[in-house]
């Protein structure tokens, strides 16, 4: 059973209005019940949030469902947040927790675009500055963007791209890549094993829109011998926090 509301008016009804969105369309009486109110209670909560046009009605059913009114307030609080409003504050707490640096890029044709960074504690100096340009292939936020992608499309983009050789270990086999692309998806992050520059560790995880398309990538970036040591713990990490950007932007799970 979802955890009981608090007794204020403001926060039942928040709490009716969660439970019907997780519900998609519940009856009244259902909503009491699941939520341990009064049937009194949940009907003036319903009725109210009804007439404001936070929740409406099925004609035939009776059952609620999220009303046009929320439909305009989550409009609107997309319009007014992008991708550059919303990162910052994230790449500056991943920065603070591991104490590297973090890199927000953009697809651009087959390479991606660094459009912001955060340093943490232990960064060290590395040769990206905003602006850089690095191919998809050899870096983490490449990786992890074109992993995100629809398979058919990511065959077609590797199909296609020329594979350059940065550093002993790109990856420059089609079909290596597209297994190193695979286990990506799977696992939900990508990983830079010196792969784009010497010396350089990287894991990535993609940011999604509203729409669910992959629009950017996230990187926790630093020295190989420090960064590789802990991808199991910073994959993770960078993933739960490009994940928490794209709930930002609007992408809701399936």
């Amino acid at each position: 059973m979802p955890k009981a509301p608090q007794s204020g008016t403001l926060e039942r009804g928040l709490a009716v209005l969660e439970h019907v969105g997780m519900r998609q369309e519940i009856s009244t009486n259902a909503i009491a019940t699941q939520l341990g109110l009064s049937r009194s209670a949940v009907y003036r909560i319903v009725h109210t949030l009804k007439e404001l046009q936070y929740l409406e009605a099925d004609h035939v059913t009776g059952r609620v469902r999220l009303g046009a009114r929320l439909v305009e307030l989550g409009v609107q609080a997309m319009s007014s947040t992008d991708l550059h409003k919303a990162a910052p504050q994230f790449l500056a707490g991943l920065a603070a927790h591991t104490g590297e640096t973090i890199f927000l890029a953009v697809p651009d044709g087959d390479a991606m675009v660094y459009v912001a960074k955060d340093r943490g504690a232990n960064a060290v100096t590395l040769h990206c500055q905003l602006g850089t340009r690095r191919p998809q292939h050899a870096s983490s936020l490449g990786k992890a963007w074109l992993a995100a992608l629809p398979a058919g499309e990511r065959v077609d983009r590797v199909t296609r791209m020329r594979l350059d050789r940065l550093t002993p270990n790109t990856i420059v086999d089609r079909t290596q890549l597209l297994d190193d692309l695979e286990r990506t998806s799977r696992r939900g992050w990508a990983i830079d094993n010196i792969e784009n520059e010497p010396d350089v560790g990287c894991v990535a995880a993609p940011v999604r829109d509203r729409t669910g398309q992959p629009v950017a990538a996230m990187s926790i970036a630093g020295p190989a011998g420090r960064v590789l040591l802990r991808v199991d713990e910073l994959g993770p990490m960078v993933a739960d926090a490009a994940a928490t950007l794209s709930r930002r932007l609007g992408h809701m799970p399936q």
